[in-house]
């Protein structure tokens, strides 16, 4: 489960909730990532990953702005 700290700005996404939330092109369908790749997905475009662990990340970002990103939505903006 994935939890946002509105006092440090920091979202912890769960792994779980990332492979969930993917929609965009840059994976195979059926195919589940590993939370690296999220982290290096995010880094690419300019957020600030501040840990990383097996199963989730830590992102400094709001939580419908990261769930946008990897859901696609971002690009028709």
């Amino acid at each position: 489960m994935s939890v946002y700290n509105r006092e440090s700005g920091i979202l912890t996404l769960s792994l779980n909730d990332a492979q969930n939330f993917h929609r965009t092109a840059d994976h195979k369908l059926g195919e589940n990532p590993p939370i690296e790749f999220y982290a290096e997905k995010l880094r690419n475009f300019g957020y600030d990953v501040t840990r990383v662990s097996k199963d989730e990340l830590d992102v400094k970002a709001p939580e419908d702005e990261i769930y946008e990103f990897l859901s696609g939505q971002l690009i028709y903006l």
